[in-house]
């Protein structure tokens, strides 16, 4: 499969080219949630400081089958050997898959399940066409919105809040200066927008296990 080769090459080395990214197939049928790091323990979600970039310590990017946060949403940290496929998601996705897709130079957008409809689809326009960028509901939420680059992190109660398009144009893609792998590939690997977040997880973890 063609996720398996770009597996061995992106993840295998820490070069920070581009890589091309050719459309995911979508299947019609939603996969199951599989089961993953039973044993992790994760952090509850925090109220966050409106409108303020957070920094945020380097946790390291070791490639890891399961990984434990202390902050969550995670910033950075060990993560799966496959990334999370940017796009929109009306599904929950893993932070193992997330965090590895941060390292390439995405930008996480996590929103709370009940956000309103009119900001949700304000950002979903925004957002469709950036390659970029990786959006999902997050249980447990504190803040309506969290974006989330590689240690940096921005609360805003609504996607209006300008420090939004700022926060975009400093850590998106791959003129990210923080991402150790701005630019590599956001696509190609797991799951695919909107509602199969989890589509090839299982081949890979086969393959890399």
């Amino acid at each position: 499969m063609v996720v398996f080769v770009l597996l061995v090459s992106a993840c295998g080395g820490s070069s920070t080219e581009p890589e091309s990214v050719d459309p995911v197939p979508v299947d019609t049928v939603a996969e199951e949630a599989p089961e993953v790091c039973p044993d992790a323990v994760n952090a509850v979600p925090e109220r966050l400081p409106v409108g303020e970039v957070q920094e945020l310590p380097n946790d390291g990017r070791e490639h890891v089958i399961c990984a434990s946060y202390e902050r969550t949403p995670p910033a950075s940290g060990a993560h799966f050997p496959a990334w999370q496929n940017c796009g929109i998601y009306t599904q929950p996705i893993q932070n193992q898959t997330a965090v590895h897709s941060l390292e390439h130079g995405a930008v996480w957008v996590a929103y709370q399940p009940d956000l309103d409809a009119s900001v949700l689809q304000a950002m979903t326009d925004q957002l469709k066409s950036e390659q970029f960028a990786l959006a999902a509901p997050y249980p447990g939420l504190q803040n309506p919105i969290v974006l989330t680059a590689w240690t940096r992190q921005l609360a805003v109660d609504d996607w209006s809040d300008p420090a939004v398009e700022d926060f975009l144009d400093t850590y998106l893609g791959r003129y990210s200066p923080v991402a150790p792998e701005a630019g590599a590939s956001c696509g190609q690997a797991v799951g695919s927008g909107p509602n199969n977040p989890n589509l090839h997880y299982q081949e890979i973890l086969e393959h890399v296990s």
